[in-house]
């Protein structure tokens, strides 16, 4: 019988927290803004098409994101609020320890787990030295074992859903529209922070559901971009100046 049991002891190398986007709740992302720190704005599209033998996982997509109309396509987009730890996280201190850990956002909490339930963990797949898999306390057998850990993954699921139509109406908002296909690439917008925390505060006082309209696709993969257009998808072709488009 296959050994599906994870342990994990953190070192503290802080590893996890430097070269990476780190993905924030809508909640998470005011305190993030409200303590002077950057937030980007990953934009992903994606249909039916995406996931052909896969329907859970294109299920799973689907709670997380706003249908839309791309053309004369409709098409599903998930935009990822991220705090900015390309160099490293503002919060990790000289000593290697987070200056935030008893408000630190859930990704952070639950890590090395993965949220998306049809993705299994593998230590492998993170960045974490090898000796910190060899001892510590169990995190996982066929299930998650630690009730709180099992109800913080859960949260950060619910969030993804519940803050959906928020973070759609917060990117037309601010003229963030153009998506990248997902599994092909990111489009990854840096967007001014007083300006994304104004859109917030604007949301917050008076909630309005995302139109929906115009959106485009950034692809330049040939054979994708006519299977999309072929589709009624409107692609960007302008050259990129409001995101970064990051290829997979």
């Amino acid at each position: 019988m296959e050994n599906n049991t994870v342990r994990f002891a953190c070192n503290g190398c802080g590893i996890c927290c430097k070269g990476r986007l780190i993905p924030l709740t809508l909640d998470e992302t005011r305190q993030w803004l409200q303590r002077g720190h950057e937030v980007a704005v990953v934009l992903e599209a994606f249909d039916e098409s995406s996931w052909p033998s896969e329907p859970r996982q294109f299920a799973h997509s689907a709670q997380r994101a706003v249908e839309v109309t791309s053309g004369d396509a409709r098409i599903r987009v998930v935009a990822v609020l991220a705090g900015n730890a390309l160099t490293q996280c503002r919060n990790l201190g000289d000593d290697g320890r987070c200056g935030i850990y008893e408000e630190r956002p859930l990704v952070c909490r639950i890590y090395p787990m993965e949220i998306n339930p049809l993705i299994t963990l593998r230590p492998a797949d993170k960045v974490c030295p090898p000796e910190v898999w060899e001892t510590g306390e169990v995190l996982f057998t066929d299930r998650v074992v630690d009730p709180i850990l099992a109800d913080q993954i859960e949260r950060s699921r619910q969030a993804d859903r519940d803050d959906a139509q928020a973070k759609i109406a917060l990117c037309e908002a601010l003229g963030m529209n153009v998506a990248a296909w997902k599994g092909n690439a990111l489009a990854v917008y840096l967007p001014d922070r007083a300006q994304l925390a104004e859109a917030i505060v604007r949301y917050d006082r008076a909630p309005e559901a995302p139109t929906g309209l115009d959106w485009k696709v950034r692809v330049e993969t040939p054979a994708l971009a006519q299977r999309l257009l072929q589709a009624g998808v409107a692609l960007d072709d302008q050259r990129s100046t409001g995101y970064i488009f990051q290829g997979l």
